[in-house]
């Protein structure tokens, strides 16, 4: 019997947003067909901007999270990279952060881009040609949208 995944994604907050409400509705979605274990850890603690069908939990519970793990943001890329118990580390590169007023510190911002235990996944191919002239690194992926069947085939490869 073959053992279900177990996939995570570490996000700013649940309340919402573009990310969110992606992220949720399409775990939904893909929940209904899979007995994949899912588990969204945040950051802050809001109202969620759908109800999930899966765990949803503070990041201070990601110590023993033994799966695939998602980063959304530089945030949550670099709590990411001080956990010790995921099998496979990633950085879903939702938004480009530099180009914005928030992102503009560049000493923090790069340690996310420039990690190599932390593969990077774009959401699509100009997000991946962006992603490597800021960091000069090619992404593992192009994952449009949370769309979760492929970040799955991701975490099996």
């Amino acid at each position: 019997m073959q053992k279900n995944n177990q996939i995570g994604f570490i996000i700013e907050e649940p309340s919402s947003s573009q990310l969110s409400f992606n992220l949720i509705k399409n775990i939904n979605n893909y929940l209904t067909n899979s007995q994949d274990d899912f588990v969204v850890f945040f950051e802050n603690s809001t109202a969620s901007v759908l109800s999930p069908e899966f765990s949803l939990m503070s990041l201070s519970e990601i110590w023993n999270f033994e799966g695939s793990l998602f980063a959304t943001n530089v945030s949550t890329a670099i709590s990411l990279k001080k956990c010790f118990a995921p099998k496979q580390k990633y950085f879903y590169v939702w938004d480009l952060e530099w180009t914005r007023r928030q992102g503009k510190e560049f000493e923090l911002t790069i340690q996310a881009f420039k990690d190599p235990a932390l593969k990077l996944i774009a959401r699509s191919e100009e997000h991946a040609i962006a992603i490597k002239n800021y960091c000069n690194r090619d992404v593992s992926g192009i994952v449009s949208d949370f769309n979760i069947e492929q970040l799955v085939r991701i975490t099996n490869e």
